[in-house]
């Protein structure tokens, strides 16, 4: 009777054992849930057709705790401050002119002011939004990335050294000085940017520096370049 006592124990105890394992398990790949909004204009021709759109990309995360309302409060109104921007009415007029003098290359030319939004990292709780700017209105097509990174839980803004381990800015340097090669002029405007302005997403071990087309002096280019990440 004692050894199906003890047995029954042992049992019992090992079953604990695996639901507690598989419940650690489940916890530590936690995907955040969200729905992908957009918000869109477009501009058509007499004909109906579309010769212009202005659109911008963001998640929408689901949750009811104040970090998660706090956090899809600030992403919405990053989507009301595109769409008021300067290059956002600059680039209305452009269209407008363009439509009413039939200002087009050829019939299929499009003008595009888009951000599209991908989520690069998602895991316990922290995030990371890859947000992709292009610009074209009949001249150089341009081009931005930067990204959104929060910590769901705390709703908390991710900055470049919570996600970099060490001394963020000698090992973007470091990484810089390869990336950059002969060119010290885009190697010093790097140097020059302070810890707290790099543009930045982050996805499984990489951390990639943004900069826009020109921002490096490079011309219409654009340059991202990667320094190894804290989050796995």
């Amino acid at each position: 009777m004692k050894k199906l006592i003890v047995k029954s124990m042992v049992a019992i105890l090992f079953c604990f054992i695996v639901m507690s394992q598989s419940i650690f398990v489940s916890a530590k790949n936690t995907k955040a849930e969200y729905t992908m909004k957009e918000r869109k204009i477009e501009y058509t021709d007499d004909d109906g057709k579309v010769r212009g759109v202005i659109s911008y990309q963001y998640p929408e995360f689901k949750g009811t705790s104040k970090s998660i309302k706090t956090i899809n409060s600030k992403l919405r109104k990053e989507c009301t401050i595109y769409f008021q921007s300067e290059s956002a009415k600059n680039f209305d007029e452009y269209v407008q002119i363009a439509i009413a003098d039939n200002n087009f290359y050829d019939k299929e030319e499009q003008y595009f002011f888009q951000t599209s939004s991908t989520l690069t990292y998602n895991k316990n709780d922290i995030v990371s939004i890859s947000m992709n700017e292009k610009w074209y209105a009949g001249g150089v097509y341009n081009q931005a990335n930067y990204g959104f990174n929060y910590n769901l839980k705390t709703g908390k803004k991710l900055g470049i050294n919570d996600v970099i381990v060490g001394n963020a800015k000698e090992k973007i340097l470091n990484a810089a000085k390869k990336y950059c090669e002969t060119d010290t002029n885009a190697y010093n405007i790097i140097k020059n940017t302070k810890v707290e302005d790099y543009k930045f997403y982050f996805s499984k071990g990489q951390v990639y520096i943004c900069y826009d087309s020109y921002e490096l002096g490079r011309g219409a280019g654009w340059d991202i370049f990667s320094v190894t990440g804290k989050y796995k």
